[in-house]
């Protein structure tokens, strides 16, 4: 053996073929760079599961600084940044990881919800097309019967098309359905929801129950025509706003009948009172049973118009609106829900001057003076909550709030988010009502944008034990909820909601 081959054998080292050692030293920093990013994103994601957010985004953020192409990483900030409150970024975040990787399973997801709650349901689905072609790949389909056909494959058998088809995976195909639900989509959405169960995708109790609700909804009113028409350009009416609810209601004629019209986004579905529906002769359609509302019949309503503009064709529940109605004259005879609201162009309540009006049309731009906010409808499944941001005091921290809730004060803080604006501990202590945490505030101001309303008085709920309603959203949605506003302060600004474009324009008359 030769010198040379001794000394090749003794160095312990063998450079592959067609690189170099500084090939081979490259190609180890690599390996070791992303063990360690990998490592980061798995203590980010534990970070995250024990609600540690502030924790997981700096984690992923040192993940990023290592490897800033990996799109695993972006999906963690762009969940901890949903925890935080901080709705852009999170949307900014998950944009980029699916940039990177557009078939990342948990990154379509939850860009997916982000995008529904910013009302872009098209490019919602749009994101789930290659996260879905994806789970299909190295699947070797053949034709089939009946189901048992496809078991060797690990598929299902598409008994239409005679074909095994892929597992179904069912955080993708949920996405799918609450975008096809919104926008009462009657063909592709109970399709969905058959492919999930035919499919046998694994899935808990509470989300089978969901996506059977919306797909017998749905089924409801196939081949009924176009669902929610408008007629008309621009509409008028009077307008109130319910102290004991929180709904702006207007004078509406109802299939011919003159009833009080409620505006409701958090209610997902429209509703029409049993009373009207009888007298109207509407017969019901079918029935759904909806996660943690109870069964209903539906049925179409023809026609709900206001003066100047009509809107045709509206799915409903059957319902008893009474208690929707304590803070009315008249019990209401119909609920307008986000599913019709979507579908009108704005509807402009001038709270303080009390009237209404509807438009066919989108704003193309904001009415002078007013400042556009955006409009987020985080998804409890059963109820969509509007949110918009504000400030308070002259603070740079933003608030998430819930627009429109019936509280005495004009505005409700969570101590975290009262804090947060510049507030000191000692200003909420010795709350008069202990038991339920609440402390009374004067606010100087509440901004939404570069408009300001004035000197009102709050609410502030203390950590413990905290206001249920945020703490349900939050506990839901998982999106850092900071506070409400109210019927006392709704009742000085004029509004323009435009729930399709996911905005809304505020002004001070």
């Amino acid at each position: 053996m030769s010198a040379s081959g001794c000394d090749k054998k003794g160095s312990g080292t063998k450079t592959p073929r067609g690189m170099s050692k500084e090939d081979v030293e490259a190609e180890k920093e690599k390996a070791k760079t992303q063990a360690k990013v990998n490592q980061l994103i798995v203590q980010a994601n534990e970070a995250l599961g024990a609600g540690r957010y502030v924790t997981a985004r700096k984690i992923a953020e040192d993940a990023l600084a290592e490897n800033p192409d990996n799109a695993d990483a972006y999906v963690v900030l762009g969940a901890a940044n949903w925890r935080a409150g901080d709705f852009d970024a999170s949307t900014e975040a998950l944009r980029k990881a699916m940039e990177l990787d557009p078939t990342n399973f948990g990154g379509g997801v939850a860009l997916s919800r982000n995008l529904r709650a910013a009302s872009l349901y098209d490019e919602s689905l749009a994101i789930l097309e290659p996260v879905i072609a994806a789970e299909s790949e190295g699947f070797q389909g053949k034709s089939c019967e009946q189901l048992e056909d496809c078991e060797e494959v690990g598929g299902w058998c598409d008994t239409e098309a005679k074909v095994c088809k892929p597992p179904v995976l069912v955080d993708t195909r949920a996405a799918q359905l609450w975008a096809y639900y919104m926008t009462l989509d009657t063909e592709k959405g109970p399709a969905v929801a058959d492919e999930v169960f035919l499919g046998g995708a694994a899935a808990a109790d509470v989300t089978n129950d969901a996506i059977r609700g919306y797909a017998d909804f749905l089924r409801a009113f196939a081949g009924k025509g176009e669902l929610v028409v408008i007629e008309g350009e621009t509409g008028t009416g009077d307008l109130g706003l319910d102290i004991y609810t929180g709904l702006t209601h207007s004078f509406a004629v109802v299939g011919g009948e003159p009833s009080r019209a409620l505006f409701s986004p958090l209610q997902i579905e429209s509703r029409i009172d049993k009373e009207l529906a009888d007298s109207l002769g509407l017969e019901p359609l079918g029935k759904t049973a909806l996660l943690n509302l109870g069964e209903y019949e539906v049925t179409l309503i023809p026609e709900v118009e206001f003066k100047g503009i009509k809107i045709k064709n509206v799915p409903a529940l059957i319902d008893d609106l009474a208690i929707f109605s304590s803070g009315l004259p008249d019990k209401a005879g119909v609920i307008l829900g986000h599913q019709a609201l979507h579908k009108i162009g704005s509807i402009v309540a001038d709270y303080p001057n009390k009237s209404l009006t509807i438009t066919k049309a989108a704003p193309s731009a904001a009415p002078a003076g007013a400042a556009e906010r955006p409009l987020v409808m985080l998804d409890q499944w059963s109820l969509h909550v509007p949110a918009t941001p504000i400030t308070i005091d002259s603070s740079d921290h933003t608030i998430w709030a819930w627009l429109g809730y019936a509280n005495a004060s004009a505005v409700t803080l969570t101590a975290k988010s009262y804090l947060k604006s510049g507030h000191l501990p000692r200003e909420i202590e010795n709350p008069e009502d202990p038991d339920n945490g609440r402390k009374m505030v004067y606010v100087d101001q509440v901004s939404f944008g570069s408009v300001t309303a004035p000197g009102m008085g709050g609410l502030v709920y203390l950590e413990q034990p905290g206001e249920p309603q945020l703490a349900m959203v939050r506990g839901f949605s998982g999106f850092e909820l900071g506070g409400f506003v109210n019927v006392a302060l709704l009742e000085q600004l004029k509004v323009t909601y435009a729930y399709g474009q996911g905005k809304i324009w505020i002004e001070k008359p």
